[in-house]
Formats: C-alpha cells, sequence, structure tokens
C-alpha cells in the first residue's frame, strides 16, 4: 500500500466538505478495482465534519453493500466507521430496507469471529446494538450473543465497547 501522511488524507476530506464533486469521485473510488485508492477515499471519508454525515447517509445502502462484500480488511473497518456516524432510526419499524438487514446479519456474525481484526469486532457490536434497538426481540439475540463472546479472549477496547453495550440492555 502506497504511504499516504494524514495531512494528505484532511486535505482530501477538506476538498470534499467544499465540492460535491470531489466528494462524488471518493465514493466512487471506494467501490473501485485500485485498493489503495478505495482505502484512502475511505480514510478521507472519515474526515468529513459531522454536519456532511447527511452526504455519507446518501450512500447508506452502497456502503453497506461494500463492508459486508469486501474481503479487505482495512476497508471493512473503514466503511463500518463511515457507516457508525449515521443515524439507524427507522421511520416506520416494519418496513425496512434489505440493506439493514444484511448489514444487521453481518455484524452479528462478525463481531463474534475471532478472526476479525478488533476494530471490526466493536464496530460491528455498535452497529448490531443500533441496528436493533427498534426491535426487542433482535436486542435479546444482540445481548445473548455479547454474552457468548469470552471477555479474556478480547482486547481492551473491544471488551470495554461489549461491556457497555451490555450495560445499556
Amino acid at each position: 500500500m502506497a504511504t499516504v501522511h494524514v495531512d494528505e488524507i484532511k486535505a482530501m476530506a477538506r476538498r470534499a466538505h467544499e465540492n460535491a464533486d470531489v466528494r462524488e469521485h471518493l465514493f466512487a473510488a471506494m467501490q473501485g478495482n485500485d485498493r489503495d485508492e478505495a482505502v484512502h477515499s475511505a480514510w478521507a471519508l472519515t474526515h468529513l465534519p459531522k454536519s456532511d454525515n447527511h452526504h455519507i447517509a446518501s450512500h447508506r445502502e452502497t456502503l453497506t453493500l461494500l463492508a459486508v462484500g469486501t474481503t479487505d480488511t482495512s476497508l471493512r473497518r473503514i466503511t463500518l466507521a463511515l457507516l457508525e456516524r449515521l443515524d439507524w432510526t427507522v421511520a416506520n419499524p416494519d418496513v425496512v430496507p434489505g440493506y439493514y438487514v444484511e448489514l444487521l446479519d453481518f455484524c452479528l456474525e462478525h463481531m463474534m469471529l475471532p478472526e476479525e481484526p478488533y476494530g471490526v469486532r466493536s464496530l460491528c457490536m455498535k452497529l448490531a446494538y443500533r441496528l436493533s434497538l427498534p426491535y426487542p426481540e433482535l436486542l435479546e439475540e444482540v445481548r445473548q450473543n455479547l454474552l457468548l463472546i469470552e471477555p479474556s479472549e478480547l482486547g481492551s477496547g473491544v471488551r470495554h465497547t461489549r461491556n457497555k453495550i451490555l450495560k445499556s440492555l
């Protein structure tokens, strides 16, 4: 992977914040075949200010499909971080988009996988919790899955995320 300094990433994010074409280029590059460009583009998007979350939300389905479909763990982690920034409140809990369910299933599975990096597991825990909030039966499934994870097998950050979610349940 080509080395890119964080100052370059922040500069890309500033340009994306100011220019919709740059922002759309970054979103398109995330889906391209150039792994380095995809990761750097996603990384730049994580540096957008919170006021730009509506721009990220407009790509929610694409980001979800990328997160669950990529084999690149860096791109998965960064894409999940973008998704974690978003509001997951559903207007009508009886009508849920398919990608929403796909992301929840992915998160429930991958938060349990010891081979997943801690960052991915932690983000999956947070997203599974937030996606399940409107559904008590799903919250119970999240709780049961979290209880199945042996805390001693987790890094301190993931263990903290797990405990914080369990406490809120």
